[in-house]
């Protein structure tokens, strides 16, 4: 409620939201015929909000508890949105919502920085009525908490002509009303602080406020002559994010596990640029999960591009070849596309865990990859064309490959199928590797053979463009003539073969 509706009423809500509560439970359990109640326990708390952006006797919290969940007919975010419809909105509340803590922080936080408070607070308005249109969100919320009323001075043009300041005239009033502290004494073992102020019947009511003298150089004055007043609630604090003041608003989603860039696309599109297109002195920054995401996604990037120039500084030490590394390397974006296809199939939405699971399956496309051409060029070096070596290769490694992928797929689809809550953090990384493997696999053994070939005619044209641009010269009856034109063999433009010759040499 609004600071100073007082504990009373407070209380008597929260045992109104209780007794729906429970109320609801027995709901559910007739509906599935559960005997067990789905609420193991509740209790109330007067003091702060859940959120932490309210504290005072106007604001409480109702705990509950619920029972293992594990194999329930509904899930706790059903349980949270049924209570939700059947509490409805609870008349002169500021602030209500209803939902459980998420550890991730919320999925839709928004910072609106400014310096203008006036703008501010217009900005934080405009964007609530916009995000509360939105049917993904509810449960929106803004930290700029409202105070208690206030009495709020202005001054005239008398007070400054008598040198007066907004400080100082602030000051006695709060020394007539509220005390100043004239001196301490040392009564025996006890501190004694004595306090000046207007005796009770003179501070009885804003009425008196009007007659009371105001000090200057030039004589007493009262109030009313020189400063008028209002009463008006104040926030309890003024937050600050960068070196501005900051308001920041959160919602959460209706379904729980709907993908959250979609809403903030949306956002991005449709509200913001209309905000600061009226607020031209608001900057806006993304809070929660969507910061978390950008600032891990900057780590991921980080450490995978140290790993990847890792990877590719050892393939090509490997193979002695630029050429070949590359093609081994193109295997990793076909195996991240077979990992978005899982999360299809599965019905998941990608996640930063996901991507994570991507990273992980990076490095089992490359050694598929790698053991396949590996054998490519040792029957190069037996003497095999590069078409006869690509299917023998094929034929050669296809059962290491597939058993590869077969017992990796089947090791982690159990993980997959879990129910449990504990399993649901590691899901989307088992769908990335597994299907990734499964389909990044796929592609090595139809395209891989195919691009080696490509590859191999890319190299033989280049041989012989440039034989023919600069043939050798050779001795003929006493003449350096050019020699002949002759297509260079398939062999000849492979590394294995090319360095196998210079070390013979």
């Amino acid at each position: 409620y609004k600071p100073g509706s007082g504990e009373e009423r407070t209380l008597k809500t929260l045992k109104e939201i209780e007794a729906a509560v429970w109320d609801e439970n027995e709901a559910i359990m007739e509906e599935f015929s559960d005997t067990t109640s789905f609420i193991a326990y509740t209790f109330l708390s007067i003091g702060s909000s859940f959120s932490g952006s309210e504290s005072g006797a106007h604001a409480g919290k109702v705990f509950i508890t619920m029972r293992d969940m594990e194999g329930s007919p509904i899930s706790t975010s059903q349980i949270s949105e049924r209570i939700r419809k059947k509490l409805g909105k609870i008349p002169n509340v500021e602030k209500f919502s209803v939902g459980g803590s998420n550890h991730w922080g919320s999925p839709v936080s928004i910072s609106i920085l400014g310096n203008d408070l006036e703008e501010l607070d217009h900005a934080k308005t405009f964007l609530l009525e916009r995000l509360k249109n939105m049917d993904d969100l509810k449960n929106i919320t803004e930290n700029n908490s409202v105070g208690k009323r206030e009495v709020r001075l202005k001054l005239k043009s008398k007070a400054y002509l008598l040198g007066l300041n907004q400080v100082q005239l602030a000051s006695q009033v709060r020394q007539g009303f509220y005390g100043s502290q004239a001196q301490r004494l040392q009564i025996g073992k006890d501190e004694v602080r004595v306090w000046v102020r207007y005796p009770k019947s003179d501070r009885m009511n804003l009425s008196q406020l009007e007659n009371m003298r105001i000090k200057t150089a030039f004589g007493s004055f009262p109030l009313r002559e020189l400063a008028t007043y209002d009463i008006e609630r104040g926030p309890v604090s003024i937050k600050h994010y960068n070196g501005k003041r900051e308001v920041r608003i959160d919602a959460d989603l209706f379904d729980l596990y709907a993908p959250v860039p979609p809403i903030i696309a949306k956002i991005n599109k449709d509200i913001i640029p209309e905000l600061q297109q009226n607020y031209s002195g608001i900057t806006v920054e993304y809070q929660g999960q969507q910061k978390d995401s950008n600032d891990a996604g900057k780590e991921m990037m980080t450490y995978f591009g140290i790993a990847f120039l890792v990877m590719v500084f050892i393939i090509m030490v490997h193979f002695r070849s630029f050429t070949q590394g590359i093609i081994v390397l193109l295997m990793i974006p076909l195996g991240w596309l077979g990992s978005v296809w899982g999360h299809g199939i599965e019905g998941h939405a990608v996640s930063m865990l996901s991507a994570w699971g991507m990273v992980a399956l990076s490095g089992v496309i490359i050694n598929d990859a790698v053991v396949f051409l590996a054998k490519y060029n040792s029957l190069l070096l037996e003497g095999l064309k590069p078409k006869e070596a690509v299917y023998k290769a094929g034929t050669a490694r296809y059962r290491a490959i597939m058993l590869t992928t077969i017992t990796t797929v089947l090791g982690l689809y159990p993980l997959i199928l879990e129910k449990s809550f504990q399993a649901q953090f590691l899901i989307p990384m088992s769908i990335s590797l597994a299907y990734g493997v499964l389909f990044g696999t796929s592609f090595i053994l139809l395209f891989f053979p195919s691009l080696i070939l490509v590859l191999n005619d890319m190299k033989l044209g280049y041989t012989a463009f440039k034989r023919w641009l600069n043939p050798k010269k050779i001795e003929l009856n006493g003449k350096w003539v050019d020699e002949s034109f002759t297509w260079p063999d398939p062999r000849e433009v492979e590394p294995a073969v090319r360095d196998s010759k210079r070390i013979i040499e």
